[in-house]
Formats: C-alpha cells, sequence, structure tokens
C-alpha cells in the first residue's frame, strides 16, 4: 500500500509504502488511508483533503448510518480510522478515478 501527501499547491510533503502480509484490496486501501491521515496529523496538517479510489472504502466514511459497521469485516480498521477523523481537524474523503492517483499506486507497488 502506498500514498502521497501533498500541500495545497500540489507540492510534495511526504509519502509512504509498505507491504501487507494478510487481507484483501479493500483493506490494504483502508489500511492506507489510516497511514495517510496518521501522517497528516503527526505533519500539523489540519486541513486534509483525502482522495482514494476505492469507491467502497470511500462510501465507509461518508455521510451513513453507523449502526452496523461493527458487523464489516474490517471492523478494526474503520474504527481506529472512524476515531482519527473525530480529532480536532477538518477531513474530507473523495473518490478519485484510479488513472489519477498513479503517484499512490507506485508507492504501494515498492512497498509489495
Amino acid at each position: 500500500m502506498g500514498g502521497a501527501i501533498r500541500d495545497w499547491a500540489g507540492m510534495w510533503r511526504g509519502g509512504f509504502s509498505r507491504g501487507a502480509l494478510t487481507g484483501d484490496a479493500l483493506r490494504a486501501k483502508l489500511l492506507a488511508l489510516e497511514d495517510g491521515l496518521s501522517l497528516c496529523w503527526e505533519g500539523g496538517f489540519r486541513k486534509v483533503s483525502c482522495e482514494c479510489d476505492c469507491l467502497e472504502a470511500v462510501t465507509l466514511f461518508q455521510d451513513r448510518s453507523t449502526d452496523r459497521d461493527y458487523l464489516h469485516k474490517h471492523y478494526d480498521v474503520i474504527r481506529r480510522i472512524k476515531c482519527m477523523l473525530d480529532r480536532d481537524w477538518v477531513v474530507y474523503v473523495s473518490h478519485i478515478p484510479r488513472e489519477i492517483n498513479l503517484v499512490a499506486h507506485t508507492l504501494a507497488n515498492w512497498g509489495v
């Protein structure tokens, strides 16, 4: 998994890449989202636009009922991300096409 962190002007501020020993593609996307949000928080960013090419992952964090989240097989990661999103900052999570997310995919391939 991997991701890139850029500032408001699109300038590189950091990135990450690592392999995941177990899990499916959705879990990898969720773990990448968690890693990216952690880096942003630790880096002092308090207004973040998070772009992800996995629509299933994005919809987990948009306005919807969370009553049944505990039934999801990736509940552990979902819960940690939701706790991060509840911190004192502004985070927008949005879906983008995979073709636009080439830097993150390159970093993810390095982590394999």
